[in-house]
């Protein structure tokens, strides 16, 4: 049974990158959209820069410790998982 929470567990934090990844490409598209304008809104552009960079941080954080986990050896998940509970 603690297989199938721990799997759940895996994807919700999968489905948690696949927004976060959506909310990048809005800032993204946010950004290209304002500097298209002929006069763009200085403070957006930085606000939509600085909330780009968190998540593309973020993103890259969780994804590091998804391919961690997957690249324990069996045992050493086993034995994570016994020392949470």
């Amino acid at each position: 049974m603690a297989t199938y929470s721990l799997a759940n567990e895996r994807l919700r934090a999968l489905e948690d990158i696949e927004r976060e990844i959506g909310a990048i490409l809005q800032n993204a598209g946010t950004v290209i959209l304002e500097l298209s304008k002929e006069k763009s809104n200085e403070r957006l552009l930085d606000r939509q820069a600085a909330a780009f960079t968190a998540s593309v941080q973020h993103v890259e954080a969780e994804l590091s410790a998804q391919i961690r986990y997957l690249t324990q050896p069996p045992c050493a998940i086993m034995d994570s998982h016994s020392r949470k509970k």
